[in-house]
């Protein structure tokens, strides 16, 4: 009785979790009268306009916006996971002064958010020349509390016996870094794609940071949703469908690493 219970209810969350986004989907298709109608799920006909609309660039330039996310989300993830596999990796297997400083600091910037440090943000990317470019959203979303605190986890599960052959070897401690690095490679496609799908989904930072005809997707997203009614309701709709695509594309390929990756940090 109890498994059955509970087959019901994990039943219950997986349609909770799917009805939106299936209704996006079939909302897609439909027109403004049949969207306004929540009673109705299925469209009257599978007309493909609303994606046809969305690519003639009558309203936005989609491939443009999809390119520009796809390259802003892949290359700040890889600075990320390089710049916090780093740090962790210092905070796991040396020792110097200022270490517990910097341990609360990685906690800080995970509890302190990032609304509170906009305007601070916004002026210091001015300062550096940084506003208005690619560079600046690029720099600006490095750092990362919790991908240092992550790589601190994996990297202590490390023996320390192999630091100390490394260092018997004459080698430097950015070199035994990068001869670790394959070690760990099922944590940093994790946190490689954890960071992408924070990125992907940021509105606030390209928003300050980015000029206004240097859309992300976030941003597309929500020039599309036009009060006026000019832009049909299904337009914003089938972008945010292809907006997922990347996303779940990526997740299933790199599922089973993440899954290794997470057990393993949990169990430690």
């Amino acid at each position: 009785m109890s498994r059955v219970l509970i087959r019901i209810l994990l039943g219950l969350v997986v349609a909770m979790t799917v009805y939106p986004l299936v209704w996006m989907l079939l909302s897609s298709f439909k027109t403004n009268r049949e969207i306004y109608q929540p009673d109705i799920l299925l469209p009257e006909s599978l007309d493909p306009f609303a994606y046809r609309l969305l690519f003639s660039g009558e309203f936005i330039d989609f491939y443009e916006v999809l390119t520009r996310s796809i390259l802003l989300a892949g290359g700040q993830a890889l600075l990320a996971t390089f710049v916090t596999a780093g740090v962790g990796f210092v905070l796991a297997k040396s020792k110097f002064t200022g270490k517990f400083l910097l341990l609360w600091t990685a906690l800080l910037v995970i509890l302190y958010p990032r609304q509170a440090i906009s305007l601070s943000l916004f002026e210091w990317m001015a300062k550096m020349g940084m506003s208005g470019s690619y560079y600046g959203l690029l720099f600006s979303g490095v750092a990362s509390g919790l991908g240092v605190i992550f790589f601190m986890q994996v990297y202590r599960k490390i023996p320390d016996e192999l630091m100390d052959i490394s260092r018997l070897e004459g080698e430097s401690l950015f070199r035994s870094f990068l001869c670790f690095l394959p070690l760990v490679k099922p944590a940093l496609i994790t946190y490689g794609m954890l960071h992408f799908f924070l990125s992907w989904q940021e509105h606030l930072l390209p928003l300050l940071v980015l000029g206004s005809d240097q859309l992300t997707l976030p941003l597309a997203l929500a020039k599309l949703s036009d009060s006026s009614y000019r832009i049909p309701e299904a337009v914003g709709l089938a972008a945010g469908v292809l907006a997922m695509l990347p996303m779940m594309l990526l997740f299933g390929y790199f599922f089973r690493r993440i899954r290794t990756a997470l057990s393993d940090w949990v169990v430690s």
